[in-house]
């Protein structure tokens, strides 16, 4: 199960995991588990009631400034999409950073995922390329590794950059292997090629 701040639980249920931007770890999430363990022991030896797990995504920034509704600042994807861009290009721009970082949304974020997906999507286009089951396993472990984004969609440059090398020696390509980088992206990383 998981749970959103405000959701009501009975009296010692656990759930999974609790999450927000790391402005609420603490004194917010630190404070509803002290709360909760005081109010809610385990009886019998077990875990004490409220979240197994926490999850904090870092800050985003926009013009110097941490994005929010009250501020006004926000970028939002309907937006974005409505001026025309690639769901998944955003998507590789929001990947490009590790959930738990802060960073900054400026004029380069966009541009930077749209031309990584073409790059990729080029790289998958034809029936053979490099040997593509070490980047499958490279993707995996970043991901494994606290969702590490960022290492996965380096793994996938890598691929793609050897792949579109003019100069490499397309005697040893596998055949299938942009189709098996292809599906990786789309169930890992949630990007269609």
């Amino acid at each position: 199960m998981i749970a959103r701040d405000g959701l009501g639980l009975a009296d010692g249920e656990r759930f999974d995991v609790q999450g927000g931007g790391s402005d609420l770890l603490f004194p917010h999430h630190e404070m509803s588990t002290s709360h909760l363990r005081v109010l809610s022991p385990a009886d019998d030896g077990g875990e004490a009631a409220g979240a197994r797990t926490h999850v904090h995504a870092g800050l985003v920034a926009y013009q110097g400034e941490k994005m929010s509704k009250s501020l006004g600042n926000l970028v939002l994807v309907s937006r974005l999409r409505d001026d025309g861009h690639d769901p998944m290009a955003i998507r590789l721009a929001l990947l490009a950073h590790h959930y738990r970082t802060e960073w900054e949304w400026d004029e380069t974020s966009l541009p930077a995922g749209e031309a990584r997906l073409v790059r990729w999507r080029d790289a998958v286009s034809g029936n053979g390329g490099p040997e593509a089951t070490e980047t499958l396993a490279a993707v995996r472990a970043a991901l494994a590794d606290d969702l590490d984004a960022p290492a996965a969609l380096a793994a996938v440059d890598a691929w793609a950059e050897r792949s579109l090398d003019p100069t490499r020696d397309t005697s040893a390509d596998e055949e299938g292997a942009p189709g098996i980088i292809a599906r990786t992206v789309n169930a890992l990383l949630g990007v269609r090629l």
